[in-house]
């Protein structure tokens, strides 16, 4: 649990989270609470027996059977293709990471394969990162990001 405290307490200090804290470690599982796109409050969950990193809600309002929901998945497999460049590129031989849309809201788990916590943690913020600064800014979901994040349209 330190390991990954430790990175995200990394990300704060350097700007990333405009706000972090950690809720007090139980049986295993930790909250961590960030401040982050757009003004929205994120929670990382650490489970050590089950060995995942998880955003419950990475992406709110996406419908389960929309191409938007598909296109996601999609993004997130091509992370881990052998052509990215290696700071981009998941290693499947560390960590393995699943999608989940329950109710609309998408979630990512990532389950540690190899023990490796700062690399597993680093890996999943930076795709978190990529989802809103390249799957959302491609223009096709402007009027998701307009709707969902109440942004004002003229100064996107």
């Amino acid at each position: 649990m330190e390991i990954v405290a430790a990175v995200l307490e990394e990300y704060a200090k350097r700007g990333i989270f405009r706000g972090f804290s950690q809720g007090s470690p139980r049986k295993g599982k930790a909250v961590f609470k960030m401040l982050w796109h757009r003004g929205r409050n994120f929670e990382l969950i650490l489970d050590t027996g089950r060995k995942t990193l998880r955003f419950p809600v990475v992406l709110p309002e996406v419908p389960v059977e929309s191409s938007m929901y598909e296109e996601f998945q999609q993004f997130v497999d091509a992370h881990f293709a052998d052509d990215l460049p290696g700071h981009r590129r998941i290693d499947k031989s560390k960590v393995s990471i699943r999608c989940a849309n329950r109710k609309g809201d998408v979630s990512l788990t990532l389950t540690v394969l190899d023990g490796d916590y700062a690399y597993a943690t680093r890996k999943l913020v930076n795709l978190v990162h990529e989802v809103f600064l390249v799957f959302l800014f491609d223009g096709r979901y402007y009027d998701y990001m307009v709707e969902t994040f109440d942004l004002d349209p003229d100064r996107m």
